[in-house]
């Protein structure tokens, strides 16, 4: 029973949770498309992790994108993962969020040698944002739809 809740809690608290501003930038020099991205807390009560661990690295909220078929062919992937996974070359973000507040998040993830770069920034959009919480996923936003707005 307990085991059923622990999942829940974070889904009753992704509802306060939106997109606030996203951008997309390319770092030429080093082939890397990275996501500056502000997620407002529009509830009553903080968001924060949740999750515990034996570990010492506590690393709090965690935002990933997974990209949509047509940028995940211009991507370096992540092998031997049955999900699909950009190759990651940076992350950082405020790890928590309080009531009323934004919280910055930034990742950055490794393109292909022989790609356009040009590709890259009108397929940007063409991915999910997902927030996590350990291994849990409190929620995902279709940046497409997003960007379509």
């Amino acid at each position: 029973m307990l085991i059923t809740l622990i999942p829940l809690t974070g889904f009753d608290r992704a509802d306060q949770l939106e997109i606030s501003n996203i951008e997309t930038t390319i770092i030429k020099a080093e082939k890397i498309l990275r996501y500056d991205i502000k997620l407002k807390n529009t509830g009553t009560t903080p968001i924060n992790s949740e999750f515990d661990y034996p570990g010492h690295n506590y690393y709090g909220l965690e935002i990933v994108i997974r990209p949509n078929k047509k940028l995940a062919s211009k991507m370096e992937l992540v092998r031997g993962s049955k999900f699909i996974k950009m190759t990651p070359m940076g992350y950082g973000g405020t790890g928590s969020i309080e009531p009323g507040k934004e919280g910055s998040f930034h990742v950055e993830y490794r393109i292909k040698n022989d790609i356009d770069l040009k590709s890259i920034e009108k397929l940007a959009f063409d991915s999910t944002l997902i927030i996590l919480d350990g291994v849990n996923i409190l929620k995902e936003f279709s940046l497409k739809e997003r960007n379509e707005d």
